[in-house]
């Protein structure tokens, strides 16, 4: 029950998995139009019952939403400051992900971790800059080199390997 005079508690963010469960569930029924039917009929099941549920959620939501027990704002936990930082690190980790098959796990990961950093207010410079330096080549160095794992490789990696001929090449 709601307090004499206080706003509605935002419930916008409740909205964010089913939005991606929906998304996945579309995304499978799309896949698999040309599979036999046997193949697919426990994942067509699952994901008609995943969509009833969401169904029922919205249902839910936009009960409570009519009634004014809640409101469609987002929020993310925080004040809005706080909530707008907590965007900006998911856009970086997108960015990331986006970035990495270009220019390579050790420089992806230097500016990730720079603009981190810098997004949750780390101003000193010698720190910035040797974190963001000293960590990718750690990760070059044990991960990629020593162990061989198969990380995206970018221009850092290419002109170490052929420089000193140490990591894997493509």
């Amino acid at each position: 029950m709601q307090r004499q005079g206080s706003d509605p508690p935002p419930i916008g963010q409740e909205l964010i998995i089913p939005a991606l469960a929906v998304g996945f569930t579309a995304y499978y029924f799309w896949t698999v139009q040309e599979l036999a039917w046997e193949a697919k009929a426990n994942g067509i099941v699952i994901g008609a019952i995943l969509l009833l549920l969401v169904a029922l959620l919205l249902f839910r939501v936009g009960w409570r939403v009519a009634n004014r027990q809640a409101t469609l704002r987002f929020t993310l936990g925080g004040d809005p400051e706080t909530d707008r930082v907590r965007l900006m690190l998911m856009a970086l980790m997108v960015a990331f992900l986006v970035v990495l098959p270009l220019l390579g796990t050790s420089i992806t990961l230097g500016l990730m971790l720079f603009i981190g950093m810098w997004l949750l207010g780390g101003r000193h410079w010698p720190s910035l800059i040797g974190v963001s330096v000293i960590t990718p080549l750690l990760v070059w160095a044990t991960l990629i080199v020593i162990l061989g794992t198969r990380f995206p490789l970018g221009p850092f990696e290419h002109a170490m390997a052929a420089l000193f001929g140490i990591g894997p090449v493509d």
